[in-house]
């Protein structure tokens, strides 16, 4: 009984939060954002901006989703990783759930950030309060980094990155992804 109680709990951490790890960091940013770091900065004003630059770890799941869907809604907007190579497709389950959701994925390439020019006004978006933290860096030639979370109808400063989760935890965070795109695109 002990054992199976025990498995419940650890499917709905995998589940919802990616991970131990992912439940342990969501709690700790999201007791921050109550206090209120990682808030958007409420001079960025989203009209002004010229370019939504999407930034997560490997440029593969989270960035590039956002990246397709921002195009989709007729936003200029690109994406790269902090912690990639250059040149490798989408995760294949990122292209799956996006053509789910009517975007294609299938020519994106993974751009690191150091190959990347950010130019003036780009609104930069992580995915994580670590990326603001290394964005930070990095010039950026004056451009303003916000958390993509922020901008989900019920905000979440961490967006745990799915790559290694489960596939009911990559379909959650996906949707995430998009849910800070449509709040951030006023949809």
């Amino acid at each position: 009984m002990a054992q199976t109680k025990r498995s419940a709990l650890s499917a709905i951490v995998y589940d919802r939060y990616g991970s131990k790890k992912g439940l342990l960091r969501y709690l700790i940013y999201k007791t921050l954002w109550i206090f209120g770091a990682f808030r958007p900065n409420k001079s960025i004003d989203v009209s002004q901006v010229k370019r939504l630059v999407f930034v997560c770890s490997g440029n593969i799941c989270r960035s590039p989703l956002a990246e397709a869907y921002a195009r989709h809604h007729g936003a200029n907007a690109v994406s790269c990783g902090l912690h990639c190579t250059d040149h490798h497709p989408a995760d294949p389950r990122a292209e799956a759930y996006a053509r789910a959701a009517g975007l294609d994925l299938s020519k994106h390439q993974t751009q690191h950030i150091r190959n990347f020019e950010f130019q003036s006004g780009d609104l930069i978006i992580g995915m994580e309060p670590k990326h603001l933290r290394e964005l930070n860096r990095i010039t950026l030639n004056g451009a303003d980094t916000v958390l993509a979370g922020a901008f989900c109808k019920s905000p979440k400063p961490y967006l745990h990155d799915p790559f290694n989760c489960s596939a009911e935890y990559f379909r959650l965070c996906e949707e995430r992804v998009l849910d800070s795109v449509r709040g951030l695109l006023g949809k």
